[in-house]
Order: C-alpha cells, then structure tokens, then sequence
C-alpha cells in the first residue's frame, strides 16, 4: 500500500505511479489541487482500494450519530446548524504555512477545513442536494510571525452556508478561522420531530483532528472504541488527536484489503467531495443555489 502526504500540489505524480504500480492508496485530502487533477486520478482507479483522508467521517461518535438518525430514533429531522472553527487562515501565519493562503496550491480555506465539515454533514445527514452559500476575506494579508513579512492572502477565510440534505432538512453552517486556541469547538446539532443528537469537539485544527462527543435527548450505544486512542502517536502532541479518525480510515482500509469488500471513502468519494466544495464556491459567487 502507499500513502501519499506531502503537499497537495505533489499528489497528481505520486498518486498516478502508485496506482500505475497496482498500488492500494491512501492520500490525504484534498486528492488533487484541481477538481481536473481529482477527476483524473478518480478514473484512473481499477480493482485497487484506495481511501482519502476525510477522517472525521469515520469518527466512532459521529457513526452512532448517523445510527441513531437513520433508525429514526429522533424521528423526522427537521434541522441542523453546525458551528465549526480552526486556528489556521488568520490573521498571522508562519512562513512555512504560507502556501495555505496560495490559490495555486490547492489547499485553501474551502478546500481543507470547509471540505473536511460538509464531509461530516454528509456522513450523519445524507448528501448535501443544495447549498448557498457566502464567502469573505477577512484577512486579505497575513502577517509571517517569523520573517516579520507580510502576505498577500488568495483565498477567502470565512464562510456561512445554508445547505439541504438528502434528509430533508436544512443546515446552517458557519465556519470560523484564525480563532484561538482556547475558544475552539464544533458543535453540530440536529432536531428531530421527537429529539435531538449533538455531536461536540474542541480541537483548534477543525472537525478532523481529535475525538468527538455524542450526546442526545434518546439511549443509545456508547460508540466504539476508537482503533487509536491519539495520544503519542504524531511527533507533536498538538496533533496526536488526529491519530484517532486516521486511524479509522486505515483500519477500514486494512478490512477491505482483507476482505476484499470497498466500504472506505476512497477517490471516487473525494471527487464528489471536491465537486460538492466546487458547487459552494460556485453559490458564493454567483449568489444562487447551486
């Protein structure tokens, strides 16, 4: 099997040679820096196994979230609203960050953090079969704490979205960035005609990173185990939660691999997720429901 995680813009190559070489393949997302890039190493999958780094989808808590819902145990939905933050596209930025803010680099604003929670919408809710939505540029430069440089930003860092899903209900969606540390949190809610589920995280890297809270008004399950607890497994302890969804991905990867079955979101998973954000970034210009 081969992972690919390097810089998005470095994907393309290293992802068409494995699947050349009959490779399994693991890359994180965004797939490709292009929605043409993530078409094409979509159609270039056979019979391999491939699987995209939108991990939060796989989170323990936010399974029993989408179970609960799908068995009806809160009845109709009828709403969502969902608060999501990151440290990252502030105000201040290293300069080895710096390429986050690049449009040419493929890893913006809408394309990571904004990707990773209407991933995560989709996965409890069902897809998302409209949206509109509003993007602003906050900060439209950056200042590099380490080089004293400033930044010109390329990519909006904001965006407030209301959405329909498969299910039928609306979701509100605010994404928030440059926010502190301390005052970082996801809260994604959802109201059924007889109760309701909420799902809670605190990381500062967004949804993806660290372990979720489930919470609802009816019994359910624990949720699992997580496959890894997240602690010491990233060289730096601000990451270790992630440890938590990769290892989810991987370990459904693994099952597939073994069992010869396809269950783990893989390209052609990424290339809906990379088509959903393109249809966003459509609604946020064009000021209509795409």
């Amino acid at each position: 099997m081969s992972t690919v995680a390097v810089k998005v813009p470095a994907h393309r190559d290293l992802v068409m040679a494995a699947l050349a070489a009959g490779k399994a393949v693991y890359s994180e997302s965004p797939l490709g820096a292009t929605l043409g890039e993530t078409e094409e190493m979509a159609a270039a999958v056979g019979d391999q196994h491939t699987a995209i780094g939108l991990q939060g989808s796989l989170n323990p808590s936010l399974r029993r979230a989408a179970e609960i819902i799908a068995k009806g145990a809160i009845g109709r939905v009828l709403s969502a609203r969902v608060h999501a933050t990151t440290f990252g596209y502030g105000p201040e930025s290293i300069s080895a960050y710096d390429y986050f803010n690049k449009q040419e680099a493929g890893a913006s604003f809408l394309t990571i953090t904004t990707a990773h929670v209407l991933d995560v919408i989709e996965a409890v809710l069902g897809q998302i079969t409209e949206v509109d939505a509003r993007t602003e540029r906050l900060w439209a430069q950056v200042v590099l704490t380490d080089t004293g440089e400033t930044s010109d930003r390329e990519v909006d860092d904001h965006i407030d979205l209301i959405a329909k899903t498969a299910s039928g209900a609306p979701v509100s969606v605010q994404v928030l960035a440059g926010v502190a540390v301390e005052d970082s949190r996801f809260t994604l809610e959802v109201r059924g005609a007889e109760g309701w589920v909420k799902l809670e995280g605190s990381h500062p890297g967004g949804v993806q990173v660290g372990d979720l809270i489930l919470s609802a008004s009816v019994e359910f399950d624990a949720p699992d185990a997580p496959v890894s607890s997240g602690v010491g497994r990233t060289a730096a302890e601000f990451w270790a939660g992630a440890a938590i969804n990769v290892g989810e991905v991987y370990a459904s990867l693994a099952r597939d691999i073994d069992e010869n079955t396809f269950t783990t979101p893989g390209f052609a998973h990424a290339l809906h997720n990379s088509q959903l954000v393109e249809r966003v970034e459509q609604a946020a210009r064009s000021g209509q429901r795409q």
